[in-house]
């Protein structure tokens, strides 16, 4: 059998620069896979696709130009795996801007500077959550127990109540505190009611008690379903309920060499209760009121050794017959920035330094 000799032959010009062509293009495709991998890791294994989606959400969120860089900042120091998450889940929003919050505390900057950029990413925070997609309600079959709303009855004044059951055919709220010897007629009677829904708007709507249940287990007065609710207001800031004493003066406002300037007339000091409160303003329980449209100034303690002042208008006044005191509804009006700072953690529920 004879066998075919084979050949070694010298490679020609032409296929010596087609294989430098074939391994210059594998090594520059591994070397861009290498940076794409590298990329991912460094800022939290994102994608292109990610900050797409990201961009689209903070565009329709309503954020400018200034607070998605400013939230991009924020995602990238905190690593997450999908920017989206920022939007997403409170939880996580929470613990990024708490984070960073306690990291520009802990840094020896003083003045102005610092409380502006910790104002900035709490301003961001609270936007972020009120655009939040979140639908509305249009019964009381929606409001959860454990919801807190108010309960107006003409001529004995408000009260501030819980919902422990929602049942099919009644809402059940607690039975209000009243003052040793008071009694109240709930008994058939017409109430209106109002119940601020988290990170949404307020509700108001009309209904009536069907029914008081008192016995070992519970203690409820049963409201009608009302699938007629109102929705009055989207609030600018959250707001908590709260008990701290409070000392308000009223403030006068003089013309002095052509210029309004304000006095304030310790002579006309009392103090009351702070029941709720917001970035915005609060709300003052008191037996000796301040007229509506009036200017004051409030001193109390928002948390242990941290006296806030603020000087704020009289918006609304509310009479309570049973309890014998008047609700003050007060808008901010000079708040320094650091005392917006210690009531949007305390809002948030965050840990202050």
């Amino acid at each position: 059998m004879d066998i075919e000799a084979f050949r070694i032959t010298t490679p020609t010009t032409s296929q010596i620069i087609i294989l430098i062509v074939v391994v210059f293009v594998i090594g520059l495709g591994l070397f861009i896979m290498a940076r794409r991998s590298t990329t991912r890791g460094e800022k939290g294994k994102t994608t292109g696709a990610g900050w797409h989606n990201f961009y689209q959400i903070a565009k329709n969120r309503g954020l400018s130009k200034a607070e998605t860089d400013i939230l991009k900042r924020l995602v990238l120091m905190c690593k997450l795996s999908k920017p989206v998450l920022i939007f997403t889940s409170i939880n996580i929003l929470d613990s990024c801007v708490q984070r960073t919050v306690r990291k520009l505390s802990l840094q020896e900057v003083k003045g102005e500077s610092k409380d502006d950029t910790i104002n900035m990413y709490y301003r961001l925070r609270n936007k972020i959550a009120r655009t939040k997609s979140a639908g509305g309600i249009t019964t009381t079959r929606a409001i959860p127990v454990g919801a807190r709303i108010r309960v107006m009855m003409p001529n004995y004044g408000n009260f501030k109540v819980t919902v422990n059951q929602n049942e099919e055919k009644y809402l059940g709220i607690s039975i209000p505190v009243l003052p040793p010897g008071k009694v109240m007629p709930w008994d058939k009677k017409k109430v209106k009611c109002s119940y601020w829904k988290e990170d949404d708007a307020a509700y108001v709507f009309m209904t009536k008690v069907e029914d008081v249940i008192v016995n070992d287990e519970i203690q409820t007065i049963c409201l009608k379903h009302a699938d007629k609710i109102t929705r009055i207001q989207k609030r600018l800031y959250p707001r908590k309920s709260v008990r701290l004493p409070v000392f308000f003066s009223r403030v006068r406002v003089i013309e002095e060499g052509g210029k309004k300037k304000a006095i304030v007339d310790r002579k006309d000091t009392h103090w009351g209760t702070v029941i709720d409160i917001s970035v915005g303003g609060l709300s003052v329980e008191t037996a000796i009121p301040v007229s509506k449209n009036n200017y004051i100034r409030v001193e109390f303690e928002l948390r242990e050794d941290y006296k806030l002042i603020a000087f704020g208008k009289v918006k609304r006044i509310e009479q309570n017959s049973a309890r014998k005191t008047w609700l003050m509804h007060i808008q901010f009006t000079k708040i320094d920035k650091k005392h917006k700072n210690e009531i949007f953690a305390l809002l948030y529920n965050y840990q202050t330094i």
